[in-house]
């Protein structure tokens, strides 16, 4: 077993996940006590949404292009990609608009609708579920491939 398997199988692990989901329930909360959301920790959460879309976008393509001989799960993989790519590049003109508004360059001030950084919270959490469940579902693509490649040999 190579290192890059062991690693994929421990991100993979249920716990893990569920882990991933707490600490991102436990910062939201820890953050929005007050109401309002500073600058740094906006970027906090822009960049680990980031990091981990971008990442897990990475993963999925990788394993597309390690299939050989099964072009029907290759296409599975190349979508999911591509709506992974869809959602990533969501989260960076979100965050980006977001940040630009907090620091308030060129004058332009953030109007907030009541109850907003409830919306904020939710989808932050939202998107670190999508992102586990895409990892969480993976793990089933890859064991029906090798499932496929057994009863091919």
């Amino acid at each position: 077993m190579s290192v890059k398997e062991s690693g994929s199988r421990e991100i993979i692990d249920k716990r893990t996940l569920v882990a991933i989901v707490a600490i991102a329930i436990l910062w939201r909360t820890g953050i929005s006590l007050n109401g309002k959301i500073a600058l740094w920790e906006s970027v906090c959460s822009g960049i680990a949404l980031f990091i981990m879309g971008w990442a897990l976008f990475a993963y999925i393509f990788s394993m597309s292009r390690g299939l050989k001989g099964w072009s029907e799960l290759n296409r599975i993989y190349h979508w999911i990609a591509v709506s992974l790519a869809a959602i990533n590049v969501y989260v960076i003109v979100y965050y980006a608009m977001r940040w630009y508004r907090l620091a308030g360059l060129e004058g332009v001030t953030e109007s907030l609708v009541p109850w907003d950084f409830l919306f904020r919270d939710i989808r932050y959490i939202v998107l670190v579920v999508f992102y586990c469940v895409v990892i969480w579902l993976s793990k089933y693509l890859k064991k029906m491939h090798a499932g496929y490649m057994l009863i091919k040999r």
